[in-house]
């Protein structure tokens, strides 16, 4: 063995024994430190209607240099994040609002949070969802519940909100066995006394008219009944939960019911309320303004009396459809649409037609009525099929009927329907 053989194994044993020493003595000069990020508090103060004070205190052994509050609305999928401004330091405390007038969302719905923390490090730290209620917190709220449905009113009238409660839970039941759609979400009503109380519960720049909304995607119902008005009840509460059971019963990601089906089941299930409505249509084809059922696809109009005649219109196929192909084609068509086809696949696979065949015998079936009624208002058309229980509107006036306007937003993210609807109050019709 060579001088410089020998000196390089003598060489190789000593470095040999500096990286046991530094292992077992944890000296290594490059060994990273495990970073510990430790949140101290975490919590959400609603302030109605301005905004969600949230707050985080957090500490750790390396810089924290980013923190994001993640948020999503109900039990959507989607998540809304916002970016606080930190100064890197090993200990964080924050005050965050975010600002829910700017952000609308509707008052009576749980917002999921949590925090996620980032270090100089690179390791990411999230914390467990917490729920806060965003709670119109101008009234004392009493709430009575059944296992789908929540009503929540500060009337002081027990027996006027049971009357609530009992009525929405008996359209779902009903809705549910009808159309053979499965059981729904649990459902919450938030019932205000007068529209004045709702107008504040509204985004910013709201029509003063506006009487009432539904959020199908959300579970969701704000409702102005005034305390003992059990007419309105019958009237807006069905139609409403007509609304959240077919969202629920066709929810996709990528196509819904259109207008006519949607709002044609919801009318078509009212107990009263839709009576001057066949008339209406048979006068409207007879003058040769019916919409087409293509049109009807798409959002309604926003002038009132296209809107009002809109909504007829769709009362009138829908119970077309249910007269001339029976309840368990219309429960194929309402099933078909959870598989997120097109409007016109759906028609073709649940009835066997077209759908510009179907809005021509739906139309011929108009004129064979008025032929046989001797006028156009004298026809009495399709009636609704439940007793007092069933069905009712939140599109419809009192009174004179005056239909308000109904919008569909899509929301970020996924193709989630978000149809809100609107009515009139009495007062307006």
């Amino acid at each position: 063995m060579t001088r410089h053989a020998d000196h390089a194994r003598h060489c190789g044993a000593l470095l040999v024994a500096l990286v046991l020493l530094a292992v077992v003595t944890g000296v290594y000069p490059h060994r990273a430190q495990a970073a510990t990020i430790d949140v101290t508090s975490s919590r959400a103060e609603p302030h109605f209607p301005n905004d969600i004070t949230f707050s985080l205190a957090a500490t750790s052994n390396v810089d924290i240099v980013r923190v994001e509050l993640l948020y999503a609305v109900g039990d959507q999928e989607t998540l809304n994040g916002v970016l606080p401004d930190v100064t890197p330091a090993k200990a964080v405390s924050l005050t965050l609002p975010v600002d829910f007038r700017l952000r609308y969302e509707p008052p009576g719905v749980d917002i999921a949070f949590r925090w996620r923390l980032v270090d100089a490090a690179g390791a990411v730290t999230e914390t467990d969802p917490q729920v806060v209620l965003w709670q119109d917190n101008r009234f004392s709220w009493d709430a009575i519940k059944t296992d789908e449905v929540s009503v929540y009113a500060y009337n002081g009238d027990p027996d006027f909100n049971t009357d609530i409660l009992n009525s929405a839970q008996a359209t779902m039941d009903e809705l549910q066995t009808r159309f053979g759609v499965e059981r729904s979400r649990p459902l919450r009503i938030w019932v205000y006394s007068s529209s004045a109380d709702f107008g504040g519960a509204q985004v910013n720049n709201s029509e003063s008219w506006i009487a009432g909304a539904s959020y199908p995607e959300l579970g969701l119902i704000l409702a102005v009944l005034p305390d003992g008005d059990r007419a309105e009840v019958g009237r807006v509460v069905p139609h409403e939960v007509s609304h959240q059971v077919l969202h629920q019963a066709t929810k996709n990601p990528f196509n819904w019911p259109p207008p006519w089906l949607d709002e044609g089941l919801a009318v078509y299930n009212q107990a009263g309320g839709n009576e001057t409505f066949p008339a209406m249509v048979t006068t409207a084809e007879a003058d040769g303004r019916l919409p087409s059922l293509r049109a009807l696809n798409s959002a309604f109009p926003y002038d009132p009396a296209e809107t009002r005649l809109a909504y007829a219109a769709s009362f009138d196929v829908v119970g077309f459809v249910i007269e001339e192909f029976g309840e368990e084609k219309m429960a194929a068509l309402i099933d078909v649409y959870r598989e997120g086809v097109s409007h016109e696949d759906a028609v073709q696979r649940a009835l066997g037609i077209s759908l510009d065949d179907l809005d021509r015998r739906w139309k011929a079936s108009i004129s064979a009525r008025t032929a046989k009624a001797g006028s156009p208002a004298d026809s009495l058309g399709h009636g609704p099929t439940l007793g007092a229980s069933g069905p009712v509107a939140e599109g419809l006036a009192s009174g004179a009927l005056a239909i308000g306007v109904a919008v569909f937003a899509a929301l970020v993210g996924f193709l989630v329907r978000a149809a809100r609807g609107r009515l009139r109050s009495p007062q307006d019709s």
